[in-house]
């Protein structure tokens, strides 16, 4: 028999005040919960042959002198807490409810454990302390949980920027004693009429978003989607976190996208296509990203938060080179290679997040006569040439382009650069064409036998007929080069543009002219002026 007094009187007056202060529904809510841990509890953690349901948690006589009428020791852990780049409050070691809650779910105190007594009430089973197993078992690591314990004041949600004012809180969503936010802010331990003991209806987060207010939230697609209506619930969780720092529910970020960005998801897949050969490869890293950093001075990484921001995308369109909706609320690089501190405007400045002044450079597998890393730099509008991605063309005459484009015209990084399967979700996440082309270009291979195919990049904007035609053509031996001589377009061609800072001019680098040197081998020479070239397979023959 334990020693812990027990007077009928007592429990009968306990109950009464009970129900008279938050009527009989109050306490049948206790009754019906996994908080019963008597015999006749209907959760699967209850006591052998203890009836009584309060004495769990209190008890009227010998009370734990730190708390109310709290009949458990409270635990001396010291515990790890939840840390984030991000994080505007100072949560200390649990306190208030906190701590009291912790007397049980940090799992280091026998759930039959009582204040004063070395006696404890048996468990059925032989379980003593909350099962590792179980969810609620958030053992004395809180680095992956809701931080609590800390002032929620009026400041810090000036600070914070994304925090409601705590007068705007619910009457439900209660701060304790100097208005510290502890467990009790969500979580109601007497009552489960919404489940998780939550103090309020979860539905459509909710109770997330009393606290959340974040920018661009309810207008982004994730809020808007019938699809999406369990909102933040969707990929993050407030305990036992896979992904700490944003309490993601998987550690590896993409695996959260991809509960529904993929086949059987529901929504666009990017995951098959991301699975290609020719990738952005998000999951190559796991747990670098973070939302504060520098691009220009991170670790290597590419996440899917580093192009989009999920709390503001939206499913508009745009037109080049204005940021469509998928990229809305993304900070990047400008063309001048500086660290935008407002979202980009253009989709280019989310491009130079990564293929800027950075350690992300690859290895340069065409070699030409002006070798450039930095794609930025290749379309600095001060080139002599360039592809119209940061600004318009200087070419302005160009007979080849197709009926939609004009020498005015704007291009997106990805009307190259995109899945070349139209039935996945587009983006450059991946492609079966080198350099994550959404059509096919060659450009390691001379002599290169004709076909339409082999330059189908090139002909979505240019029109191979008007390209290859030597009467109509801007440059007549096109025809004579590509088809006849079997010459690739890449071999005279930079795509991208050729940097003035490198030493590209108007005269020797006009039209994109930058000779791939593994094929042009004699120090080939191009003139705007002269309309000539001197390489291996000419000598200062005239075009025309």
């Amino acid at each position: 028999m334990l020693n812990i007094p027990r007077p009928a009187a007592t429990l009968i007056a306990s109950l009464t005040m009970l129900v008279a202060a938050s009527g009989w529904a109050f306490a049948a809510g206790i009754l019906n919960s996994k908080h019963n841990l008597s015999m006749s509890g209907p959760g699967s953690i209850k006591a052998t042959n203890e009836e009584r349901v309060c004495i769990f948690c209190h008890t009227p006589h010998h009370a734990n002198p730190l708390t109310p009428l709290w009949s458990r020791p409270t635990s001396t852990a010291v515990y790890d807490l939840y840390e984030s780049t991000t994080l505007v409050a100072k949560p200390g070691q649990p306190s208030g409810s906190a701590r009291l809650c912790l007397s049980c779910h940090d799992g280091t105190i026998a759930l039959g454990a009582f204040y004063g007594t070395s006696d404890v009430i048996p468990m059925e089973g032989g379980v003593t302390t909350m099962p590792d197993s179980s969810s609620a078992n958030l053992k004395t690591d809180l680095s992956n949980d809701h931080p609590i314990s800390f002032a929620y004041s009026e400041e810090l949600a000036m600070l914070n920027g994304q925090l409601s004012l705590p007068s705007s809180l619910p009457a439900k969503v209660r701060l304790e004693e100097g208005g510290m936010l502890q467990c009790t802010a969500c979580h109601n331990p007497h009552t489960d009429p919404y489940g998780k003991f939550l103090v309020m209806d979860n539905a459509a987060s909710a109770l997330c978003k009393t606290c959340h207010n974040i920018n661009g939230w309810n207008a982004s697609i994730h809020a808007t989607d019938p699809a999406v209506a369990a909102g933040c619930t969707h990929c993050h969780v407030s305990h036992n976190a896979g992904g700490r720092a944003r309490l993601l529910k998987f550690a590896a970020e993409e695996a959260n996208c991809y509960q529904c960005h993929s086949s059987s998801g529901g929504a666009k897949d990017i995951q098959s296509a991301a699975s290609k050969f020719y990738s952005h490869p998000m999951e190559g890293t796991t747990g670098v990203h973070d939302p504060k950093e520098d691009p220009l001075s991170a670790q290597k990484h590419v996440e899917c938060n580093d192009c989009h921001n999920p709390h503001k995308a939206l499913a508009t369109l745009a037109t080049a080179p204005v940021v469509p909706g998928s990229l809305t609320g993304v900070k990047g690089v400008s063309s001048a290679g500086v660290v935008l501190s407002t979202d980009a405007a253009n989709e280019y400045e989310v491009c130079f997040r990564c293929h800027s002044g950075n350690s992300f450079y690859a290895p340069q597998t065409v070699l030409r006569q002006i070798q450039e890393l930095d794609t930025r730099l290749d379309f600095d509008p001060l080139n002599p040439s360039f592809h119209p991605v940061v600004a318009i063309g200087k070419g302005t005459n160009v007979p080849s382009l197709r009926t939609q484009f004009s020498t005015s015209s704007m291009i997106y990084c990805t009307d190259c650069h995109n899945n070349d399967d139209t039935l996945q979700a587009k983006g450059p996440h991946g492609s079966n064409n080198k350099h994550i082309l959404i059509d096919r270009y060659e450009d390691d291979t001379y002599p290169l036998d004709y076909s339409e195919a082999n330059y189908a990049l090139c002909f979505r904007c240019h029109d191979q007929n008007i390209l290859l035609d030597p009467v109509i053509s801007a440059f007549p031996p096109h025809q004579s080069h590509v088809v006849n001589n079997k010459v690739p377009c890449s071999v005279c061609h930079d795509p991208h543009g050729v940097p003035q800072v490198r030493g590209a001019s108007i005269t020797a680098n006009a039209h994109l002219i930058n000779f791939d040197i593994r094929f042009v081998t004699s120090g080939g020479a191009y003139s705007s002026v002269g309309k000539s070239c001197t390489v291996s397979c000419h000598s200062g023959t005239k075009y025309y």
